[in-house]
């Protein structure tokens, strides 16, 4: 009897460890974010290998067309329209005095990723050839350095709540609802609707934005690489769309400079207050107005009289 008993004792054991794994399961694919494919870049940018490239052994001669072209990368899952992405050579290889052929040169259309294996279709934007007229008397090594510049919106796709129980209120922000960005939502917090004077419903939550990267917001494409004061702070533009009227506060937000963030706060009005559940209501957040800048990972070339 005891045998008997042990063993309908570890059956009942598996059984909940299954049913409890089965939960999880569900409640991890009932929270999955919006985007398939997400990053910490919207676009990447590098020099092409090979354009340029040199080494001690093989070098480049003096006056030889040297050439020079950026590869640009769509992670989104929508289009880069053309002239969205300005790209340039910065330090002495955009300085006639040493390098003579650099110009700035805007992207080409470029396609976005698939949605279904993530693959991205690479374009190429030439930034040269360019050609070394400094003196030279002895094999030296340069370094090419570059920057890029975009304008693209990023489009956040999280949850809203409309319920006045606090244990109704789940995950605001899953895993996968911000795009592939430098800059994102980092936290959306939520609290319960309260009843207001109107008899309608309001609901308030804070949303958390923060620039990521080592690059800079600035407020357009028109104000690439243009010089900048350190103390001029970074502003973005935050646009709240819901089931309900949604304001939020401090638009266009300004990010901390200390660590390039800001807490937003937002209201939602005119709830249904009949209508209240604990399932979970698209809250689209957009973050606009403004362009990213940040350099190229710079490329070393060799060069002989």
């Amino acid at each position: 009897m005891r045998q008997i008993n042990r063993k309908i004792l570890i059956f009942a054991a598996i059984l909940a460890a299954i049913l409890i794994v089965a939960g999880c399961q569900q409640q991890t694919a009932a929270q999955a974010g919006y985007y398939k494919f997400t990053g910490d870049k919207a676009i990447e940018a590098k020099f092409l290998e090979g354009s340029p490239t040199s080494s001690e052994l093989d070098t480049y001669q003096k006056d030889e067309n040297i050439e020079t072209v950026v590869e640009l990368v769509n992670r989104l899952p929508e289009e880069v329209p053309a002239g969205q992405v300005k790209v340039r050579l910065t330090g002495d290889a955009a300085i006639q005095t040493f390098f003579e052929g650099a110009h700035e040169a805007t992207n080409p259309k470029i396609f976005p990723i698939e949605t279904g294996t993530g693959v991205a279709t690479p374009e190429e934007v030439e930034v040269g050839p360019v050609r070394y007229v400094g003196e030279l008397t002895t094999k030296v090594s340069k370094k090419i350095t570059g920057q890029y510049c975009y304008s693209m919106p990023v489009k956040t796709k999280a949850n809203l709540f409309y319920t006045n129980k606090e244990t109704d209120i789940g995950t605001n922000l899953p895993a996968g609802s911000n795009p592939p960005s430098t800059v994102q939502v980092i936290q959306v917090q939520q609290g319960t609707v309260n009843k207001a004077d109107d008899g309608k419903g309001e609901l308030r939550f804070k949303v958390t934005i923060k620039n990521m990267g080592k690059g800079k917001l600035i407020p357009s494409l028109d104000d690439c690489f243009m010089y900048r004061e350190r103390t001029e702070r970074e502003e973005i533009t935050l646009e709240a769309k819901g089931a309900y009227p949604v304001a939020c506060e401090d638009n266009p937000v300004k990010l901390s400079r200390t660590d390039q963030s800001k807490i937003v706060d937002c209201k939602v009005t005119g709830v249904d207050m009949t209508n209240l559940n604990a399932e979970p209501s698209e809250l689209s957040l957009t973050l606009k107005g403004f362009a990213y800048e940040e350099d190229l990972e710079p490329v070393t070339i060799w060069l002989e009289p």
